[in-house]
Order: C-alpha cells, then structure tokens, then sequence
C-alpha cells in the first residue's frame, strides 16, 4: 500500500472502469498535485459496452488534458474464470475474481512503466465494498503499491454523476458484463 498524504507531482495510474466513475476520481487526485494517467483495463465489459464506456473515458480525458492506455480488449480470459460464477450474486466471487484481475494487471502495469502508485475508480460506485478493494490490492505480491482512496467518500458519487451529466457522456445502468446485464434487466423488465 502507498500511504502518503501528499502525492504531488507523484505518477499515479488510475485504473478506470468509464469515464463517469473515473469523474469522481480524477479531480480530487488532481487536487492533490498527482500526475494522473488512465489505464481502461476492461476484460470484464462486454463487446459494444466496451466502446461505448471508452468513448466516455476518452471525452473526460480530454477534458483534463490527460492521457488514457487502452490494453487490447480480450473478453473471452474474463468469462474463463467467471463463467463458473455465472449465477453467483452480485458481488460475490465472480467479482472478487473480476476486481482481483483489473488490480493486479494495473499494478503490474504501473510498476513495469516507472509509476509510483495505481489505485481505482472502482470505489466510486455505492455499489462496490472499498474495503474489500483494498484488501485485494493488499494481497497482490507483485506490482507497483496501491493508493487506498475511497472515492465515494465526500460525495464522490454524487460528483461522478453531476459531471457526467454536464460532460453529456454516456452513463451505463450494469457493471458492465454479461452476468450483470442480466441481473440489472430482471430489475428493470429488460429496460436499459
């Protein structure tokens, strides 16, 4: 883990899942002085979501003048280990595994190309336990150290959700894989 109160002028790889969530993340690092990069490593995210959550985060990007590394998209490594879990409940192991996967990629990542740190937008969202983030970066044996940052603290979310509305990017309604596609369209009859 990377505790440091002051992170200025310190290279940090932030992982993003999209671009609203990576919206509550990015202001309040680069608040604190660091010198952002996004990494969009996604395996988790279905085909045509894909693309349409890098369109979001590319706009964003823009907007802060940052940069965005897009690994090569390989959907079929995800559902290898979490098709086992297909039926697992939001959350729980197909997730662990899920979250477990984008870590541990983006602290190698960041510890092979000179970054001081990595932490996520994953703790953004209401819906993920920061804590259990943490503790998956904790348990990672090899990678640059990891930033405990939970973003939704100080209305995060609510920031997310403000600027993506005034960015006038796309904002998605699943987590983004198969598994929850179906689990978000049984709450809402199919609607997305």
């Amino acid at each position: 883990m990377f505790y440091a109160d002051d992170i200025k002028n310190k290279k940090i790889l932030l992982h993003a899942c999209c671009g609203p969530c990576s919206l509550g993340a990015i202001e309040p690092l680069l608040s604190d002085g660091a010198c952002l990069t996004l990494f969009y490593y996604n395996p988790c995210i279905v085909d045509g979501e894909f693309e349409k959550r890098l369109d979001a985060l590319n706009a964003v990007a823009r907007h802060y003048g940052l940069s965005v590394i897009v690994p090569s998209h390989d959907h079929s490594a995800f559902t290898e280990y979490a098709s086992p879990y297909s039926t697992a409940r939001e959350g729980g192991e197909r997730c662990g595994l899920c979250m477990t996967d984008r870590l541990r990629v983006s602290a190698e990542y960041a510890a092979i190309h000179g970054f001081d740190a990595y932490t996520t937008t994953l703790t953004v969202s209401p819906h993920k336990n920061s804590k259990a983030i943490f503790l998956i970066a904790e348990g990672l044996t090899f990678g640059a150290p990891f930033l405990p940052r939970d973003f939704k603290k100080r209305d995060g979310f609510l920031l997310s959700t403000k600027r993506a509305r005034e960015l006038d990017i796309y904002r998605q309604k699943f987590c983004g894989c198969e598994y929850s596609l179906a689990s978000a369209e049984a709450q809402t009859g199919g609607e997305r």
